[in-house]
């Protein structure tokens, strides 16, 4: 047995719409809405329509979510983290002022 909510009852930055509704609707019509429309004909959803700069943003996040599991899935990446975070906690920390510093030092007995 399942439940149907509509979208609206757990995000409210989204609306249903009936398909006839945005075949009604304008390309200026589009561009006034702020909230994500799920589309649907005979209470079924077929389809979701964002706008393009959350798009993007869901994008980067999903990249993002990649990235992160990439690096979990490398374990010298993640032996890397554990002991630099075990090193922070001991207090074997240097301030960005200190390592930008220390890179000119080495920077300069290069050139």
């Amino acid at each position: 047995m399942s439940i149907s909510i509509p979208n609206s009852y757990v995000n409210p930055h989204v609306r249903t719409l009936g398909i006839s509704k945005l075949r009604a609707m304008n390309a200026s019509q589009l561009r006034e809405i702020d909230k994500t429309l799920v589309i649907q004909e005979n209470d079924q959803p077929l389809a979701v329509l964002v706008r393009y700069e959350e798009y993007i943003a869901m994008q980067k996040q999903l990249l993002a979510l990649f990235e992160t599991r990439a690096v979990l899935s490398d374990n010298a990446a993640v032996e890397g983290i554990r002991s630099g975070r075990a090193e922070a906690r001991s207090g074997n920390t240097r301030t960005l002022s200190d390592v930008r510093e220390n890179i000119k030092k080495k920077n300069k007995e290069m050139a």
